[in-house]
């Protein structure tokens, strides 16, 4: 348990300045609620927006491939830090996993997903 006593102090320090920040900002912002602000937004649709609007589920898609690729590259960092010590193994491991990830941008690029218009 002693080893862990710095992560939960660490932990416990973090949770006190994100509760302070919130609290802050919540306080110090200004507060002027008018129809225009809770009017729903949705991005790159000119249309007036109403509830019955439907919008365009490319936004999402490319939201989400954005993610996966995003969340996916930051596997890199650790495997880079630890390259020497996993020699060959990692090498394959990675090239492996750099390959699912490649196969799944070229789907998504035939598919037509990241194309705009």
């Amino acid at each position: 348990m002693a080893d862990y006593s710095s992560l939960l102090v660490y932990l416990a320090l973090t949770a006190a300045i994100v509760t302070v920040l919130v609290a802050i900002s919540g306080r110090l912002a200004p507060h002027h609620p008018s129809a225009a602000k809770a009017r729903p937004y949705e991005c790159g649709v000119s249309e007036p927006q109403t509830t019955e609007t439907r919008w365009p589920v490319r936004f999402a898609l490319v939201a989400m491939l954005f993610l996966v690729f995003d969340v996916e590259a930051l596997f890199f960092y650790p495997w880079a830090v630890l390259a020497r010590e996993l020699r060959w193994n990692g090498i394959v491991a990675m090239g492996g996993f750099f390959a699912v990830l490649g196969v799944g941008y070229l789907y998504a690029r035939a598919r037509g997903a990241l194309k705009w218009r």
